[in-house]
């Protein structure tokens, strides 16, 4: 089974997580990265952080956390 982190393009918030087999289908406002559980553990530690506040974690919150979160965000701008 695969992590992925599924990203709200437009607002570049993480919406959810999703773990299976085979990648998430998704439409145009979404896009979805591979995540290890790491990088998992680093969002979820975010989660409990921005739920706190009445905020969802973006993009750029884990990254600055996670470098391999970061890496597959410019791997996917690529090309």
């Amino acid at each position: 089974m695969t992590n992925f982190i599924i990203v709200h393009k437009p607002s570049q918030l993480i919406k959810t997580t999703y773990t299976a087999s085979t990648p998430p289908v998704l439409d145009d406002d979404h896009s979805y990265h591979v995540a290890s559980s790491a990088v998992l553990d680093r969002y979820y530690k975010l989660v409990i952080k921005a739920r706190r506040n009445g905020v969802l974690v973006g993009v750029g919150d884990l990254a600055a956390v996670s470098p391999s979160f970061l890496e597959s965000l410019k791997d996917s701008n690529k090309g």
